[in-house]
């Protein structure tokens, strides 16, 4: 069966096993996280994040921001961590908070770490993972498994359904890779909270 029902309190780590090694073979897989349900694949993994573009139909000069389960998986990203990046990771991860970073490459990636336990455990046996909204898009994202369009469903290797995403709203988004941060999206978390976590020691 494709979708199947997880328990987001009692984790069955059997289901969570079998999406992490769809995933390590290259599969996408599609599950829940504190905000939306999120469409994703293994983080290195060029012919999966290809086949989630086609799949949502995204623009392929829009990067797949990434999902991780603690702060210790960021050293594989290789990101660069300002002082202010470090007070907001402190403050509101795990939660829905994006932030856009530096590389040592000179390019910058979305990172997230979700506060949801079906996601979470899910990232801790696959490592990072790109992960994106269920949804075309320039549409609204899926709350539930019910709202994620049949076309979607059918182009996926497996659905882990936990019910409604506890926020039902979108992350919020904060670019720290210029001289001062910039909030790209407004999602769960205000922008006065966002400043007032920057300035505080």
């Amino acid at each position: 069966m494709k979708i199947i029902r997880i328990d987001p309190v009692r984790i069955n780590q059997l289901l969570i096993k079998k999406a992490a090694a769809i995933v390590k073979k290259g599969g996408v897989v599609i599950f829940p996280t504190d905000t939306v349900y999120g469409i994703g694949c293994q983080a290195d993994n060029l012919k999966s994040i290809k086949g989630i573009y086609r799949i949502k139909k995204r623009d392929s000069r829009k990067p797949l921001p990434v999902l991780i389960a603690a702060q210790r998986q960021l050293p594989d990203l290789q990101v660069v961590i300002t002082r202010e990046a470090k007070k907001l990771m402190a403050k509101f991860w795990p939660g829905p908070l994006t932030l856009v970073l530096p590389t040592n490459h000179g390019k910058t990636i979305g990172v997230r770490m979700p506060e949801h336990k079906v996601a979470l455990e899910l990232l801790k046996k696959t490592g990072p993972l790109a992960v994106t909204s269920v949804n075309f898009s320039r549409e609204a994202s899926a709350r539930t498994v019910a709202e994620i369009p049949a076309d979607i469903i059918n182009s996926v290797d497996l659905i882990l359904d936990s019910g409604n995403s506890p926020l039902s709203v979108e992350s919020t988004v904060v670019d720290m890779t210029g001289r001062r941060m910039k909030i790209l999206r407004a999602g769960c978390i205000s922008r006065q909270e966002i400043a007032k976590a920057v300035k505080d020691v």
